[in-house]
C-alpha cells in the first residue's frame, strides 16, 4: 500500500492533527461551524506536502467568555477510525492595548477503532491573542499540550513521553458571516521520529513535525 494511504492509520495515534478551536470565545448563544484542512508536512515522492486531514467542528457560545465545541475527524472516519474532540474555550483575561487576551481550552480526545484499539488523550491549550484593525484581524500564539496516560505502548514497551507539547502561531481574518484562519505548528518537538515509516518535515530535523492548517468558520444565527 502506498505511504499516503497508510497515513490515516499511522496518525490514528499521532495527536494534534487539527488546528486550534475557537481561540477567542464566541458571543453568547452564537453558533458556528468550522471546517479545517491540513496536518504535519511530509516528504512524498520528492515533494513536501501537508497531510490531508479534514475536520469539522461545531461551537456554541455558552456565555461571552465560554464556548463549548465538538469536533470530528472526517479523514479518520473514512478509514474506519472514530476520532472526536469534546472541549471548551474559556477567556480568562481581556486584551488591554498591547497586552493580549488569554484563553484556556481543555479538551477530551477520543479515538476508537474497535474494542481492542481505542485511546483517550486529555489536552489543555493556552493561547494569547490580539484583536486589531477594528476587530477585523486576530493574531494568536499558543501552546497545545497533550498528555499520554498509558504507561506502556505496543509490545509492552515503556512509554517514555507523557507530555506532548506543540507550540503554534496563527492569524484569523474576521468577516461578518465567516472567518478564515491559517495556523502553523511545531508538533511534539520533544519526540524523535527516526524510526517512523513517514518522513516528517521539521525545523528541528528528526524531532517533531511542522504542521500547516487552513480553517473556514461559518457563523450561524444565534439561538
Amino acid at each position: 500500500m502506498p505511504k499516503i494511504l497508510l497515513l490515516p492509520f499511522i496518525f490514528l495515534c499521532f495527536y494534534s492533527c487539527a488546528p486550534s478551536r475557537f481561540v477567542k470565545p464566541l458571543n453568547k448563544k452564537q453558533q458556528a461551524v468550522d471546517l479545517a484542512l491540513g496536518g504535519p508536512l511530509i516528504a512524498y515522492k520528492n515533494v513536501t506536502i501537508p497531510t490531508p486531514f479534514f475536520t469539522a467542528t461545531y461551537g456554541y457560545g455558552i456565555s461571552n467568555t465560554l464556548t463549548g465545541f465538538g469536533s470530528l475527524n472526517i479523514t479518520s472516519a473514512i478509514y474506519g477510525n472514530f476520532q472526536m474532540e469534546l472541549g471548551a474555550v474559556k477567556r480568562i483575561a481581556t486584551q488591554r492595548g498591547f497586552i493580549p487576551a488569554i484563553s484556556v481550552t481543555p479538551v477530551a480526545n477520543i479515538i476508537y477503532r474497535n474494542k481492542d484499539a481505542n485511546k483517550f488523550y486529555p489536552q489543555v491549550d493556552v493561547n494569547a491573542y490580539w484583536n486589531y484593525n477594528k476587530g477585523k484581524g486576530l493574531f494568536y500564539i499558543g501552546l497545545s499540550n497533550w498528555f499520554e496516560l498509558a504507561q506502556t505502548r505496543a509490545f509492552d514497551v515503556k512509554q517514555p513521553n507523557h507530555w506532548l507539547p506543540s507550540p503554534m502561531i496563527g492569524q484569523t481574518f474576521i468577516r461578518r458571516k465567516f472567518n478564515f484562519t491559517i495556523e502553523v505548528k511545531v508538533i511534539a518537538p520533544n519526540i524523535s521520529y527516526l524510526s517512523n515509516t513517514v518522513d516528517y518535515t521539521s525545523p528541528l530535523g528528526k524531532h517533531g513535525a511542522f504542521g500547516i492548517y487552513l480553517g473556514y468558520t461559518r457563523k450561524l444565527k444565534s439561538k
